[in-house]
């Protein structure tokens, strides 16, 4: 094993540290998508909440949407790398030199990565209580509107159905 390891030579080396800092970059980025979308979505669906605004739920939730796919294509783009740089440790001969295009490397589908454990619920959460928000300032709104018409329940349902339908 240790004549295995010495005979990686010095380009392979320089290979697997390109690769690897490309990996390291993509997952700082995710990080950094990941904590924008908490605070911005924190302060939009603060105000919403504050003044009972669904509106402004709508857009932080819009904005969510947007941080949650930007997270999934630096999830899907590290794994490409790690592929490639699998490839690249293993020694495969399709891999040339110095290659850094790993947009050909098979991962997971979109819906897959969008979906999977560690963006589906840190985004499922902020969408839900987004949802929320955006639920209770409509029924609010209508309530505002419709005042001593008929009781509460009935009127948020009806403004619902509404909007959905």
């Amino acid at each position: 094993m240790a004549e295995e390891y010495q005979s990686i030579g010095s380009d392979r080396v320089k290979h697997l540290e390109m690769i690897q800092a490309v990996i390291a970059r993509l997952a700082n980025e995710a990080a950094l998508s990941k904590s924008w979308a908490l605070t911005v979505s924190s302060a939009l669906f603060g105000f919403a909440a504050h003044s009972l605004s669904p509106w402004v739920a709508a857009v932080g939730m819009l904005l969510v949407l947007a941080f949650w796919w930007l997270s999934a294509y630096y999830l899907r783009a590290e794994r490409q790398y790690r592929s490639l740089f699998d490839r690249v440790r293993k020694r495969d001969e399709a891999v040339e030199i110095f290659c850094m295009d790993a947009r050909n490397e098979s991962v997971a589908s979109w819906r897959k990565i969008l979906c999977s454990p560690t963006l589906g619920i840190f985004y499922g959460i902020i969408v839900f209580v987004g949802a929320f928000i955006f639920v209770v300032g409509i029924c609010k709104s209508y309530e505002a509107t419709q005042a001593f018409r008929i009781p509460s329940a009935i009127r948020c349902f009806r403004s619902m159905s509404r909007l959905f339908f």
